[in-house]
């Protein structure tokens, strides 16, 4: 087999994690996987040498399998246990398990340049703990790791602009049908379809002639098997920055695009059964809410609040399923905004709670927002009522400047504590032992929507500092 590797911004496509040394061991790029697995993002760790990359990945400043390809005649001091050795490929299991506690089995090879001169190193980890564990709880012999490189199925090469692989890596080439120690020198043809060939050989002659990265998700039939396939393409550069070929990494991605398609299948199922049964709850609970205001006038004196009582707890029943139900399209649809007379949304919903005081200052200006907008102020004005019960005072307060108006909703109740306040929006947040029924849905609903109209909402105390006579939810919108 050539020796040799895929090298540049082609890494950042590769599922593994996968970084490169140049020659004088600093790190020159360190993909999304090694972010991932790390921690550490590129921007502080490219650019570094010192075994910076050892540091990172194992604790201490140590050299790893790229070093020994960089420097083949350093010696291992035991870090490594060599698994095979394929040309100048090295398949080496780590003796020591990483920072994160994970353990890894390394690949790693050269890079040279067009002219023949090493330039560098690449490396790619692949996690095996959970084969770790497997051996060493069964006590397995050593065939568990006798082919880990099967656990890397990217074909990996180099193809220059006539469409000739230079360079070909691909473990599972031999399942298919072809041996990767014969490929270099053939060309796409000889094992994709001529369609997927020619597009391939065509993107490389693109890439190759304007440096510039192609990447794409293509389906076709392959070995009797429709499969979908993830290739991305990248400049291969010399050390005078001269491209000379196309360096590329292809992925069977059919499983991954299967489940994703089952995925979305599931979600859609669950989304419509959702809105089957929040819409017949919904239904339910307007009939009941009707039922109880006709009986209203049929009542007085105590019985009159009681009813009262019923008919508020079936509107918070309602205001639930609303949440849901907008929560779902929130995640669907883009937001769009408009003028809207903020004085007619607050006082349609103060008129749905006839037996609750509530004032309102009033205010003059449109805002940027749209229907939804009223969602905002049923939730607040029932979170009111929610904690402050049925005698609750609640006063909607509005203050206009120049460009934004300030609404304030503050009740006389339980109030928020101090240490609450910052998370008091965030989805599923318990608001503490008095608030313990809170799962944070309507508040979050309030958060997203205002973030949408481009403002602002916080939790504060109605009498500034203190927080047990009663909370004030303030929030910004923006003037038309």
């Amino acid at each position: 087999m050539n020796t040799g590797q895929v090298a540049g911004g082609i890494i950042d496509h590769l599922p593994q994690p996968t970084f490169v040394l140049d020659c004088n061991g600093r790190v020159k790029t360190w993909n999304r996987g090694m972010e991932l697995l790390t921690g550490v993002r590129a921007e502080r760790i490219v650019g570094r040498g010192d075994y910076e990359h050892g540091l990172i990945l194992f604790g201490t400043r140590r050299p790893t399998l790229n070093n020994y390809i960089l420097k083949p005649g350093e010696e291992w001091r035991g870090e490594y246990r060599l698994i095979r050795q394929d040309g100048e490929f090295l398949f080496a299991e780590s003796q020591k398990p990483l920072v994160n506690g994970r353990f890894t089995m390394s690949v790693a090879g050269p890079l040279y340049g067009s002219e023949g001169d090493l330039v560098g190193a690449i490396e790619s980890l692949c996690d095996i703990s959970d084969t770790k564990l497997t051996r060493n709880s069964f006590r397995n012999s050593e065939e568990d790791l006798k082919n880990p490189e099967e656990s890397l199925p990217d074909i990996m090469f180099t193809i220059d602009a006539d469409g000739t692989y230079l360079q070909f890596f691909w473990m599972d080439a031999e399942s298919f049908g072809t041996d990767p120690a014969l490929m270099p020198g053939k060309t796409p043809y000889d094992i994709l379809p001529w369609e997927e060939a020619d597009y391939i050989v065509q993107a490389a002659r693109q890439v190759i002639a304007t440096g510039k990265p192609v990447s794409v998700e293509r389906c076709f039939l392959w070995h009797g098997e429709e499969r979908t396939i993830q290739t991305a393409l990248h400049p291969l550069r010399d050390t005078s920055g001269r491209i000379t070929a196309a360096t590329g990494i292809s992925r069977d991605a059919t499983a991954m695009v299967r489940s994703r398609k089952a995925l979305d299948e599931t979600r859609q199922a669950a989304e419509m059964y959702l809105d089957l049964l929040g819409n017949d709850i919904y239904n339910a609970n307007m009939v009941a809410a009707t039922v109880i205001e006709m009986l209203k006038e049929r009542l007085s004196g105590e019985e009159e609040e009681l009813a009262q009582r019923i008919k508020n707890t079936l509107e918070q029943n309602i205001t639930v399923i609303k949440n849901v139900e907008l929560l779902n399209t929130l995640n669907r649809y883009r937001v769009s905004m408009e003028p809207v007379n903020l004085d007619e949304i607050v006082a349609a919903q103060i008129k749905r709670y006839p037996g609750i005081n509530i004032t309102y200052s009033g205010c003059s200006c449109p805002v940027w927002a749209n229907e939804l907008l009223d969602h905002v102020f049923a939730n607040l004005i029932s979170n009111s009522i929610k904690y402050g019960g049925m005698k609750v005072r609640i006063e909607i307060s509005v203050v206009e400047m120049e460009d934004i108006v300030t609404v304030t909703v503050a009740d006389n109740g339980i109030g928020i504590p101090d240490h609450l306040k910052p998370n008091i929006f965030d989805r599923f947040t318990k608001s503490g032992k008095k608030r313990g029924g809170s799962r944070g849905l309507g508040l979050h609903i309030v958060k997203t929507l205002i973030g949408h109209y481009g403002g602002r909402v916080w939790a504060a105390d109605r009498v500034p500092g203190r927080s047990k006579e009663g909370a004030a939810i303030k929030l910004i919108l923006q003037k038309c």
